[in-house]
């Protein structure tokens, strides 16, 4: 059984990363930099869906005995959880969006004056969509192991 200092940092901070990153991501981006289109309308409703999808692992961890107790997650957990934080910042920065004029530059393409383009920008986010789909399959994976580890039977 091992848990890392950085597991108290994420006991904690998992809460508040599952609310404020798709906040950032649909809406928050524009704080930033980028210029705001229709997904700001739409991510209300997706918003709200990815919020609950990000609050699952968290409630998870909570049926890790030790994890509960010592209110601190695992090390594994912790570095899936900062590599989705990660990933879901970058597709913020990066998310393809339009208006009634067209494409709208992402936070990312206002940064570099256009060096990065939309077509490169719409890439990037393209590969954070996939680094986040695997990353949160892996927070999954570690919040059900830290379950079993927990429940398996001493010796065994």
């Amino acid at each position: 059984m091992h848990i890392a200092r950085t597991g108290r940092f994420v006991f904690i901070a998992q809460w508040v990363a599952a609310v404020l990153l798709p906040l950032f991501v649909f809406l928050g981006r524009g704080l930033v930099g980028a210029q705001m289109g229709w997904m700001a309308v739409l991510g209300i409703v997706y918003g709200l869906f990815v919020i609950v999808v990000l609050l699952v692992p968290p409630v998870m961890t909570l049926f890790d005995r030790t994890v509960r107790r010592q209110k601190t997650t695992r090390f594994a957990y912790d570095i899936s959880s900062f590599v989705l934080w990660g990933a879901l910042l970058i597709a913020g920065l990066t998310i393809p969006d339009a208006g009634d004029g067209g494409p709208v530059d992402t936070a990312l393409t206002v940064w570099t004056g256009g060096a990065i383009d939309n077509d490169a920008s719409t890439f990037i986010f393209g590969m954070a969509g996939i680094v986040i789909g695997l990353a949160y399959l892996a927070t999954l994976v570690t919040a059900i192991m830290g379950i079993v580890r927990w429940r398996r039977p001493v010796g065994a």
